[in-house]
């Protein structure tokens, strides 16, 4: 089997079918499409199987997180390849046949990620280099980026020079919104962390996929739509934001100190605490989460 696309499901339905039309357009014959559904109450479950019945669907019977549903996914895979891609995203036509290509020339590339766009078709900066501890205040999604949003802070961590990129480039690490890589990432690297709660996942993959010398990359070419759920200005539950900047000090700690009781995982932690208020705070001013297209 050449290639196993992976979804993780809660409560996708608003999404999930573009998403798996989309694939279903693109994929080539020798393909299957796997999706782990965490216990979603919304009827994904039931749509899936009136209307989707080629896609194998793994039901867990409580939400197990997203890394645990993930690594299941990785289990199950029969494919040369993966594609994990969030429930909230569209491929472009010719995204799959891209991006296989591009890994079939270069096999000693670990992984790869096409250009994301956001619903405005503006490119959503996922391909980045990876964060230092400054970023906790001057991330992609704090206050102070939206503020000053061409300060060098943010410009170096989102890679912005690679922006007008046409050509295939490297990169520190990409969103697992969509990311592609050959099974043998997985048996060489291991599966996902499941200490984190979802965010900030990929960029710990990806790092152990730098430290094992193995080159990642971005193809302007393929193109993906995310309709990303936490992007910024929009509605977020706090149960979001206070898994996004744990699973940021988890990164931090995990990679760029000697511990937890490090002084610069405390500080680090100090940071991401002021920015959760802060985050909290606009919270209550931003608008309703909907599906771009809804009215």
């Amino acid at each position: 089997m050449l290639i196993s696309y992976i979804i993780v499901s809660f409560n996708s339905r608003p999404y999930l079918p573009d998403c798996l039309d989309s694939i279903m357009a693109d994929a080539p014959a020798d393909a299957e499409i796997i999706v782990i559904d965490n216990a979603s109450h919304d009827g994904v479950c039931d749509l899936l199987g009136q209307q989707y019945p080629s896609v194998r669907l793994i039901k867990n019977d409580r939400n197990v997180g997203h890394c645990p549903a993930t690594n299941q996914g990785f289990r199950a895979a029969r494919g040369h390849f993966i594609m994990l891609l969030d429930a909230d995203t569209k491929l472009e036509p010719e995204t799959t046949s891209t991006l296989l290509d591009f890994l079939e020339r270069h096999p000693q590339v670990k992984a790869v990620a096409p250009r994301m766009l956001n619903p405005d078709s503006t490119i959503q900066e996922t391909a980045r280099n990876f964060p230092s501890i400054i970023n906790a205040l001057w991330g992609r999604q704090t206050l102070l980026a939206r503020l000053f949003p061409n300060n060098r802070f943010t410009t170096a961590y989102l890679a912005r020079e690679n922006l007008a990129q046409s050509e295939p480039f490297p990169v520190d690490w990409v969103s697992a919104a969509c990311m592609v890589f050959p099974r043998s990432t997985v048996d060489e690297v291991g599966e996902w962390d499941e200490g984190y709660g979802g965010y900030w996942v990929d960029a710990d993959w990806c790092k152990r996929i730098q430290n094992g010398g193995g080159p990642i990359y971005c193809i302007p070419e393929a193109r993906v739509w995310h309709f990303e759920q936490n992007r910024p200005g929009r509605k977020r539950s706090l149960s979001r934001i206070r898994l996004f900047n744990q699973g940021a000090h988890r990164f931090f700690t995990k990679h760029h100190t000697w511990g937890p009781w490090d002084p610069r995982a405390l500080a680090a932690g100090g940071l991401l605490s002021l920015r959760t208020i802060i985050q909290a705070t606009q919270n209550l001013f931003a608008s309703e989460d909907k599906k771009p297209n809804e009215t």
